[in-house]
């Protein structure tokens, strides 16, 4: 059975990767980019960085709540 606790922390997990996944959705319209050294492309690495992160951290916690931890 699946905990008040896991669930509400998926759910703080889910809104941390909606707010940085609009983030870097408005950093790419707002054309805020910087030359990445390496490959001479524009990007937002700070921004898609911090997604990544997010996107991670919320499959962990969705993992809990499959295990019913």
């Amino acid at each position: 059975m699946i905990k008040d606790q896991t669930l509400d922390e998926a759910i703080i997990e889910i809104a941390r990767t909606l707010k940085a996944l609009k983030k870097l959705r408005a950093a790419r319209k707002l054309g805020t980019l910087a030359l990445h050294d390496m490959t001479g492309r524009y990007s937002t690495v700070a921004e898609h960085a911090a997604a990544k992160r997010a996107s991670l951290d919320l499959t962990r916690k969705l993992a809990d709540l499959r295990q019913g931890r």
